[in-house]
């Protein structure tokens, strides 16, 4: 009998923020038609031609570190998507035509355990030539810093009080939605409660249809806000032109490129339609509904007439509707929501215009916290703008979301079966969402018109009685006691980042957390005690 021989690669990692190692892509187990090709300016002297096939790395790390992680990488038989997977879980990244070697970053901030891990290149497109991926260890500490302000001059009260409330919760919980009333509703029938936020849509508003009532979204809108609930919209924008009744590229011949040309039909077909839209969304201004705006959505897919022609219309069309409806119209109702797609970085219209960063996920029957996806967005974007799962198939579950530190704002099956049926979303899962102390529902969502960032209230399960912590109202202050040596003490977020660290020199120590968002910190010593607190 032929006997093989399986290696399990181990690296022991030293401890300094910045270490990186390289894996070279031929110590990798190839699989379905992948090959080792000799190559002598690579970096072990040969590359893998990917072809059909995958590549695994069976690693194994030392001690638990965040980092990371890149790929030095060779397109020369065009533009080719595939998937990069740790452990189960997956991200697709793009390469360009190219026929050198380029080296890509694929994920970020990856919280890897001590241990076994197993690391993917599989195919989609497949045709990509890998030289190596090579793990930088990163400072988790960094990964943050989210915009304070929204993008739009002199917000509304209620628009800056919704930012405000979406900014507190960052990454300590995450709000429920759904997409359209009647999902809303068959949600309360089947499960006893409502998602805290329902996307609506202006895809049948002014186009003169005799079957629609136009002020359908707006008394759907109200209501809900009346009730707390937070307003998400979306525009399927059909035809400019009125030449069809379509959205899709492959059904219209409207060209967005026009944007550049004020003379030109098609600018000022879009311009009527931003001003008409513009009117709309003034109704909830004028009566102070805020409202969550994601106009132009998957652009760089290229299925919708905005993606059609590229990133320069686009990315134009987007700022000429900002300003449009903000400088022009004085809207400031809106928090600006931009829907990211696989290497689109040529198509984000500037941090100036956008407030958060939106990824439609539809993986069907992954409930995983798509933590790749989330610590590849927080980096793209800087840590600067919130990032959310602004649609979804099937959602992640909040186990996942609790154990990888997967802190989305919100997220947001579409309507349908993606609602309804357990082919994506079980009823379970939906009961299991919403009973957890995570996952914010409608009942559970503060007064949206008058809400400030709550003080800190208290202490919750302390875990040794020698270790205490007592918070103070009036200041923002804990007061820590200890019978025992504890050395430093640290402050650590729901997502395991550590924001604050003291080394009291006595048994006694105050930390202030005056500036800090409300949730739930843990406050740990050097020796492993701990105690649980939330501000509120």
């Amino acid at each position: 009998m032929q006997k093989t021989l399986t290696i399990l690669v181990i690296f022991l990692f030293i401890a300094s923020v910045g270490f990186s190692q390289k894996f070279e892509a031929e110590s990798a187990t190839l699989s379905g038609g992948a090959i080792k090709t000799a190559l002598a300016s690579a970096s072990g002297s040969f590359i893998v031609e990917q072809k059909e096939g995958n590549l695994t790395f069976n690693l194994n790390f030392a001690t638990e570190a965040s980092y990371n992680i890149y790929i030095q990488v060779a397109a020369p038989n065009g533009y080719k998507a595939n998937n990069f997977v740790v452990d189960g879980t997956s991200i697709t990244f793009a390469t360009n035509q190219n026929a050198s070697y380029i080296k890509l970053k694929l994920v970020s901030f990856v919280k890897l355990a001590a241990g076994a891990h197993k690391i993917e290149i599989t195919k989609s497109w497949g045709w990509i030539n890998i030289d190596y991926i090579e793990f930088e260890k990163v400072d988790p500490s960094t990964k943050f810093s989210i915009n304070k302000a929204m993008v739009t001059p002199n917000p509304t009260t209620e628009a800056g009080k919704l930012y405000q409330f979406l900014y507190d919760n960052y990454g300590k919980k995450i709000i429920s939605g759904v997409m359209d009333m009647p999902e809303s509703n068959w949600l309360k029938t089947n499960t006893g409660k409502s998602p805290a936020l329902v996307g609506f849509d202006f895809l049948f508003c002014g186009r003169n249809y005799s079957w629609y009532d136009e002020n359908k979204p707006y008394n759907e809108v109200k209501a809900l806000y009346d009730k707390n609930g937070i307003p998400a919209f979306s525009w399927h924008w059909r035809d400019p032109s009125r030449k069809t009744e379509e959205f899709y590229t492959d059904k219209t011949t409207f060209d967005i490129s026009k944007i550049t040309d004020v003379n030109s039909a098609e600018y000022k077909a879009m311009i009527a339609d931003i001003d008409y839209t513009a009117n709309l969304l003034m109704r909830f201004q004028d009566n102070k509904i805020p409202i969550l705006w994601r106009p132009l959505h998957e652009a760089a897919g290229g299925w919708f007439w905005w993606g059609a022609k590229g990133a320069a219309p686009c990315k134009k069309l987007w700022q000429v509707m900002f300003d449009r409806m903000v400088n022009y119209h004085g809207l400031k109702n809106l928090i600006w929501v931009w829907t990211r797609e696989p290497n689109d970085d040529e198509w984000y219209p500037g941090d100036e215009y956008v407030d958060i960063v939106g990824r439609d996920i539809y993986k069907e029957g992954d409930h995983s916290s798509q933590i790749l996806e989330f610590n590849d967005m927080t980096s793209r974007y800087g840590g600067k703008k919130m990032v959310t799962i602004s649609e979804s198939g099937s959602f992640p579950d909040v186990d996942n979301l609790i154990k990888d530190g997967a802190g989305w704002s919100w997220f947001m099956p579409w309507n349908g079966d993606f609602t309804r049926s357990a082919k994506y979303n079980s009823l379970d899962l939906w009961k299991k969402m919403f009973a957890s102390d995570y996952v914010l529902t409608l009942d559970e969502m503060p007064n949206l018109k008058t809400y400030v960032t709550p003080p800190i209230t208290g202490m919750v399960n302390p875990d040794k009685n020698n270790f205490k912590v007592f918070p103070t109202l009036f200041d923002e202050q804990l007061h820590v006691q200890t019978e025992e040596k504890t050395g430093s003490i640290s402050v650590y977020n729901q997502l395991g980042i550590c924001v604050k660290s003291l080394k009291p020199e006595t048994g006694n120590l105050v930390i202030s957390l005056a500036g800090f968002s409300s949730g739930m910190y843990f406050i740990k010593s050097e020796n492993n005690l701990s105690v649980k607190v939330f501000k509120r």
